[in-house]
């Protein structure tokens, strides 16, 4: 009874470790390759504010002549924003917001981009949702909002609604019909830019713009938008650095867990080195016994090897099997290098676990 209470005990301990070591590191995000995160970033490359609002459409040939943007490579896709500037709900902010700010936009485009819906009030597929949010639901206004804003800044549910003034002071309706996945657009909530124009018909002018263009020809797009807008106070950041920066909270709680997780890894590992050795004292009569049988020395170290390594490859295995359910919903934000981390890191534990056993009962059949 008590060498079995001592292997629960070791294997509960290094399963959670390894679940939670796991678990932290498959969830940390990499932010060098916009390519690779995007249902956060749509497929944008860049997010761009002005302070001034641009009247001009910038996805046609006479709007960027006005603005002195021909020089924009004809793959580049522009998508436009109006503003209504009210709380920031990001994580960035840690007080109590009620009222997020409201961005105007092209759904029919926002559907055709890599944005991932989370959660929906509407029981239909990814293209009947945004059908649905282009469509008055009532006296009500529709509006996408990221998942984590709505849980843990407003801390409503989908089904809620919120109220805002209109131009003319009558308060109007916002319903939160739906959630994104961990996105640019934290901090802000997203209705169809035909209703924005209709509650706040004063603002025609977009203060916020998102571009996709090739990963290669980035910087010169940059450089050009800066150089043609200088005029509108215009501030641009890359969709993966605006990521990050959403992320930086998220990271220090990971590095938390992390740091506790290694911890218990490392009582888990101490356990697990603890009940072997104990083990293996205890039995010396039992060796004796198998010697007495005729049992050689190989066959010996065979069985001593197999029912020590029970306990930690079986630890290690749940606790694998139990981070990667954790993160089942992510796993297309797992970059590949992380699976790889992740892979190199299990076998060397494995290897390490089995050649410390082999060892030891080694050493102990030698001591015999």
């Amino acid at each position: 009874m008590a060498h079995k209470k001592q292997s629960l005990l070791s294997f509960f301990t290094l399963t959670i470790g390894v679940f939670i070591v796991f678990s932290v590191g498959l969830n940390r995000k990499g932010f060098t390759d916009s390519s690779g995160l995007r249902t956060g970033t749509g497929g944008y490359t860049l997010w761009c504010e002005s302070a001034v609002p641009i009247y001009y459409d910038l996805n046609t040939p006479a709007g960027q002549e006005r603005l002195s943007l021909t020089g924009l490579p004809d793959s580049t896709e522009i998508l436009q924003c109006f503003r209504l500037n009210a709380d920031d709900a990001s994580c960035l902010n840690l007080n109590k917001v009620t009222t997020p700010t409201v961005l105007g936009l092209n759904m029919e485009r926002l559907a055709a981009s890599h944005f991932q819906i989370e959660q929906s009030i509407y029981p239909s597929d990814r293209e009947g949702v945004f059908r649905q949010l282009q469509t008055p639901a009532g006296k009500a206004y529709p509006a996408l909002i990221d998942a984590t804003v709505l849980t843990w800044d407003l801390m409503m549910k989908l089904g809620d609604t919120l109220w805002y003034e209109n131009g003319r002071g009558t308060p109007v309706p916002i319903l939160l019909a739906g959630t994104l996945s961990n996105s640019i657009f934290q901090g802000n909530i997203l209705i169809d830019r035909t209703f924005f124009s209709e509650i706040w018909p004063e603002t025609t002018g977009s203060e916020v713009f998102l571009l996709k263009t090739a990963e290669e020809k980035k910087e010169a797009v940059k450089m050009l938008l800066s150089q043609a807008l200088h005029e509108y106070g215009v501030r641009i950041s890359t969709t993966n650095e605006r990521l990050q920066q959403f992320n930086t909270v998220t990271d220090t709680y990971l590095t938390i867990f992390l740091t506790l997780g290694g911890l218990g890894l490392l009582l888990g590992i101490m356990s697990f080195v603890i009940v072997v050795r104990k083990n293996l004292t205890a039995r010396h009569r039992e060796i004796d016994l198998y010697r007495t049988l005729g049992f050689t020395d190989t066959q010996i170290r065979r069985i001593l090897c197999k029912e020590n390594l029970l306990v930690p490859l079986y630890a290690i295995a749940a606790g694998i099997a139990a981070s990667l359910t954790g993160v089942s919903m992510t796993f297309a934000n797992v970059t590949a290098q992380v699976w790889l981390l992740a892979l190199l890191f299990a076998l060397f534990f494995v290897v390490s676990v089995v050649v410390f056993v082999r060892r030891e009962v080694q050493k102990e059949i030698q001591r015999l």
